[in-house]
């Protein structure tokens, strides 16, 4: 079986990092699979929303393999097949892997269904809903090793949290359990495991039926603004609001409410 498994169901694209015997580490394999399956849910204009979980019931993610893409990356270990290879001469794929090289503008939902380190914290910091199971546990450890959270942490989590609690996490080196994740607002909400993956597809087919070119808006607007002076925030918004107001969708989705019917979106 391959390191990452991409399925599409309908409208949703179902991405699992499927190492659970390795603690689904990032492997080569897993950086360039992950980033390839970013891209194909990105073009492909039927998929509206993605799913990102992982395989086994212990954990998510605990971050990079140290056993294997570590030693690839300072040059004690030499590559072995051609995937090794491919990740180091394209040092893109993990900017791609972790979404920092541009904007994934088509929500997705994170499924987490247990501990989430390292690298496996800072990718969920990519994805926009987080549900995770009751048993999960967030942390960046990174300053025990010498280093730091440099999968996008640093950027995105003072951004998405408040400072004292970011801080926390960014600095202490220590978990949090899914309890004081959904208090310090680093997930969304906290479900029992086995109502775990039942609960993401709801979410995500909620999602995919609403019209995608809105709903791709809204997040695009959201994620470009978030820096902007308020001026060019609200200007921004608008023509994203204009551009969404035109479309077939829009006068679906209107026609649908006075016909007190369900809208058929079509993406267009």
């Amino acid at each position: 079986m391959p390191a990452v498994i991409f399925e599409k169901k309908g409208h949703v694209a179902w991405i699992t990092i499927n190492r659970p015997e390795k603690k689904n580490t990032l492997n080569a394999e897993v950086f360039v699979l992950l980033s390839e399956a970013w891209q194909e849910a990105r073009e492909d204009n039927t998929i509206r929303v993605a799913v990102l979980t992982a395989a086994g019931e212990v954990d998510f993610c605990c971050g990079g393999d140290l056993t294997s893409v570590i030693p690839l990356w300072t040059g004690a270990k030499q590559p072995e097949n051609d995937i090794e290879r491919k990740l180091l001469a394209d040092p893109q794929i993990v900017d791609k892997t972790l979404l920092k090289n541009e904007h994934f503008v088509k929500p997705i939902v994170c499924a987490i269904n247990g501990r989430a380190l390292g690298g496996g914290c800072e990718i969920l910091q990519a994805t926009d809903i987080r549900i995770a199971s009751e048993h999960a546990i967030f942390g960046l450890p990174e300053p025990k090793l010498g280093i730091i959270p440099g999968g996008g942490s640093t950027v995105r989590l003072a951004r998405q949290l408040p400072w004292a609690h970011a801080m926390k996490i960014l600095l202490c080196g220590e978990p949090v359990t899914a309890p004081q994740a959904l208090e310090m607002g680093l997930i969304s909400e906290v479900v029992a495991a086995n109502a775990l993956m039942e609960r993401a597809e709801k979410t995500a087919a909620q999602i995919a039926s609403l019209a995608p070119l809105a709903v791709q808006a809204i997040k695009r607007a959201a994620l470009e603004t978030h820096t902007m002076p308020w001026a060019d925030a609200f200007h921004f918004e608008m023509g994203q609001s204009a551009t969404t107001t035109m479309s077939k969708d829009a006068r679906e989705g209107t026609k649908a409410f006075r016909e007190k019917r369900k809208a058929v979106f079509i993406g267009e």
